[in-house]
């Protein structure tokens, strides 16, 4: 496994706004399969934000996870409809943030990190001197996690 890089948080004030503009353009495709923009409305100010993450899929569902110190996730406690821009195209979803199902989410977990295994810096898990990831780590993270499920609508 490749070491893996976490991005300083400052950056992604600079990336995020380029991620935007990528995966809104012709040139989606390079970023599309594992980034989507989500696009909600502010529960306080009623104001639409629009954040790139990374997702999988299942199905009819779209999954993500957000660290629960992010706060654009708490938007959608208790369930609120979205936008998703998914390879290129908006979709309409219902999308709820979870946190106090550590089944679900350390299930979704294993599924993500098995998909982004670079990922795992920004969840905080370690390797094992074998390589493999730690399981007392991605269990600690998954308690956590915050796991963001979209169905559409």
């Amino acid at each position: 496994m490749l070491p893996a890089f976490k991005m300083p948080e400052p950056m992604f004030a600079i990336i995020n706004p380029i991620m935007k503009v990528l995966l809104r353009s012709p040139l989606h495709g390079v970023l599309s399969s594992g980034i989507m923009l989500i696009t909600f409305k502010g529960i306080k100010s009623g104001r639409w934000f629009t954040t790139p993450v990374r997702y999988i899929h299942d199905g009819n569902t779209v999954r993500a996870f957000s660290s629960s110190e992010t706060f654009w996730w708490r938007n959608l406690v208790g369930g609120a409809d979205v936008t998703l821009r998914l390879k290129g195209k908006d979709h309409r979803y219902h999308a709820i943030a979870v946190r106090e199902n550590p089944a679900l989410i350390r299930r979704w977990m294993d599924v993500y990190l098995e998909r982004y295994p670079e990922d795992r810096v920004y969840h905080d898990v370690g390797l094992n001197k074998d390589g493999s990831l730690n399981e007392a780590d991605i269990e600690r993270a998954a308690a956590v996690a915050v796991l963001v499920e979209a169905n559409p609508v």
